[in-house]
């Protein structure tokens, strides 16, 4: 992918300043511990490894890759990041990828900012002084808006129909010919997801000990930060139809003689993959649509958390704060791109609001 959005690449320098290779294998090197230091997971750090330093590569000379200093100079560099967004935009690239992409460049270089020392001699040198002005050349403009995929689609299950969904499931979808286990586990997961409003991460490394029956709540020591700043526990909603639910799948569905400690394991007993998830959750939504249920194929996991944002916000439109601990978010604006109300919902609202509109006094009264 990266030779296939490849930028204009810079053109040859007249001369190279000794040790400049050095200079700059030692800057991504920090930064590269700086990931360590944070507790971030390996799979965190190859990614962001292999990334930058492909990107450096792909953007520099013929016998030498672009310099961290170079690509951070005043205008020169965000010229070049400009024309990398272009041409990733052009490659069909969507946005979340570009998004990606360009937060793991602009990431490494606010940390070179932050740290703008070479460290090989034993006096360390500002790079300013050896290099010259360095800047961050990505700015939050250049950044595509936060979107998910199928955003554009729709939404894809009406926040007010999952209870409906749900009955159709266990009716038609947990009585088919076919594996029990594995159907009884699915059905599980998509009741939990909606109700608890977890990560589906968060859902396949659920143990049995983080299910609280007595105080109604479930905890995670899985958030989305277990893949970048370290394991977060908290804790979500455990409610009555979520709690009988997981108390029927524990004793008719679950492998009782499975010595994995995840509360949905695979039929191996491990843990379950990306691709099982996605078999699981799409014939889930085959099953509705062929009973004529009005649920799009685009609909996801993640979309359980997000109908589950959309359900709480509309029942308790004053307790957002609370809202934010549950899903484990600390921006506002970050849940407030979760919560997408359906067309009926909407409609119940402006008629409501238009019902009050005609109460209101006149200009000449």
């Amino acid at each position: 992918m990266l030779q296939l959005v490849q930028g204009p690449r810079t053109p040859r320098s007249v001369a190279e300043i000794p040790g400049a290779s050095e200079d700059h294998s030692s800057l991504l090197l920090g930064y590269f511990q700086s990931h360590r230091i944070r507790n971030h997971s390996p799979k965190t750090l190859s990614k962001e490894e292999a990334f930058l330093r492909g990107w450096f590569e792909s953007h520099g000379f013929d016998n030498r890759p672009l310099y961290t200093w170079e690509a951070m100079a005043p205008v020169i560099g965000r010229e070049r990041v400009v024309a990398y967004g272009n041409a990733l935009i052009e490659a069909g690239l969507n946005t979340h990828t570009v998004r990606n992409y360009l937060g793991m460049l602009s990431r490494y270089f606010s940390y070179v900012l932050e740290h703008p020392f070479l460290m090989r001699s034993a006096t360390p040198q500002r790079i300013q002084e050896k290099y010259g002005s360095i800047d961050q050349p990505i700015s939050e403009f250049d950044m595509p808006h936060h979107v998910y995929d199928g955003e554009r689609l729709g939404v894809p299950l009406d926040p007010q129909r999952l209870y409906d969904f749900y009955s159709l499931i266990r009716q038609k979808y947990l009585a088919r010919n076919g594996c029990r286990i594995t159907t009884g586990r699915n059905y599980a997961m998509a009741v939990l997801a909606g109700e608890s409003g977890l990560r589906i991460d968060e859902l396949v490394h659920l143990e049995l000990e983080d299910l609280f029956f007595e105080s109604h709540k479930i905890q995670t020591r899985f958030a989305k930060a277990a893949l970048g700043s370290g394991k977060r526990s908290r804790t979500s909603l455990f409610t009555p139809l979520a709690r009988d639910t997981m108390r029927f799948y524990l004793k008719q569905y679950r492998r009782l003689e499975t010595k994995h400690r995840y509360v949905f394991p695979s039929k191996s007993g491990n843990l379950l993959t990306y691709p099982a998830l996605h078999k699981a959750l799409g014939e889930m939504v085959e099953c509705a649509q062929k009973e004529n249920f009005p649920i799009l194929s685009h609909m996801s996991w993640h979309w359980f958390r997000r109908v589950f944002a959309t359900r709480f916000i509309e029942r308790f439109p004053n307790q957002i704060s609370v809202l934010l601990e549950l899903l484990g978010h600390m921006s506002p604006n970050t849940v407030h791109r979760y919560i997408r109300h359906s067309s009926a919902w909407m409609d119940k609202q402006m008629q409501e609001v238009l019902e009050g509109v005609v109460k209101w006094p006149s200009i000449g009264d």
